[in-house]
């Protein structure tokens, strides 16, 4: 006969896996209007924008855009695409991805997605970053990353953040497509 832990081990060993990262990412549900279909049309075989606001590392722009930009690279699930803060006329004028690092004021996630510079905190300290995926000024997708302890623009729970933050903005499907329930 196998034994298998009791609950509370079982739930210790998960906060203890949990409490073993540095960063946290949270999802919003997607808006009705955001399709996979629509993430080949904006992305697929071509440049997508990123849009930086703020440096939570004190490094020149170019210098963080290199340091975020690899980390978001291949984590659109099913679509081949060039994440860059320089886009070349491949990429689809309307479309684009925001990442607001350490906004002074408190923002929607919606709103990500207007044009114009958004006020950030100085460098250091915890990090808060929100995403969005953005068609013609209006967010398809959002979410919201912590990162508690960050040690540099190099450090793996930095890039993770990153790498979790993009996947999010990118779900494979919508949930409620598949809930069934009358309360989804």
């Amino acid at each position: 006969m196998r034994m298998f832990p009791p609950p509370a081990a079982l739930l210790l060993s998960v906060s203890a896996l949990a409490a073993c990262t540095n960063e946290r990412v949270v999802a919003s549900e997607p808006t009705p209007a955001y399709t996979r279909a629509e993430v080949a049309y904006a992305a697929s075989d071509r440049d997508l924008r990123v849009v930086l606001h703020g440096n939570p590392f004190g490094l020149p722009p170019d210098r963080f855009a290199e340091k975020v930009l690899p980390n978001m690279q291949d984590r659109v699930f099913g679509v081949k695409t060039n994440l860059t803060t320089t886009p070349n006329d491949t990429a689809r004028r309307d479309y684009k991805v925001v990442l607001a690092f350490n906004l002074v004021e408190n923002t929607l996630n919606s709103a990500l997605c207007t044009e114009g510079p958004m006020r950030t905190a100085p460098p250091g300290g915890p990090i808060v970053v929100q995403g969005a995926f953005c068609r013609s000024g209006a967010a398809l997708t959002s979410a919201t990353g912590w990162l508690d302890r960050p040690q540099g623009p190099d450090d793996s729970d930095f890039r993770n953040l990153i790498s979790d933050m993009t996947f999010s903005l990118f779900p494979s499907q919508r949930s409620d497509l598949f809930c069934g329930r009358p309360d989804c």
